[in-house]
């Protein structure tokens, strides 16, 4: 007996194409959300930096070399502030002192 052919593979007809529409458009949105998140957080980031520069008074040059100063200052005094506690707590051959 012979069976009649069948198609058994799979055929593009098969997919639902209104499915396939609504997953492209739902992933579209989400794109259009997830770009929309970080191009707000650079705004805000802007126009923090805006303002904290124009409260500064300074020229970009002279603003760079003041935080410059402020940050080797700020090396300096961890650095001393390091050996100081050292000393202080150590004996130059490695026992506590008392």
């Amino acid at each position: 007996m012979v069976t009649p052919s069948r198609r058994t593979d799979p055929s593009l007809q098969d997919l639902p194409r209104e499915l396939l529409a609504v997953a492209a458009v739902l992933i579209g949105v989400g794109s259009a959300l997830g770009m929309a998140g970080p191009a707000v957080a650079a705004a805000a980031l802007a126009t923090a930096c805006r303002r904290w520069y124009s409260r500064a008074d300074l020229a970009p040059g002279e603003l760079a070399r003041l935080k410059w100063e402020q940050a080797k200052a700020a090396a300096g005094a961890g650095s001393g502030a390091w050996r100081e506690t050292e000393l202080a707590k150590l004996s130059p051959r490695g026992g506590r002192a008392t």
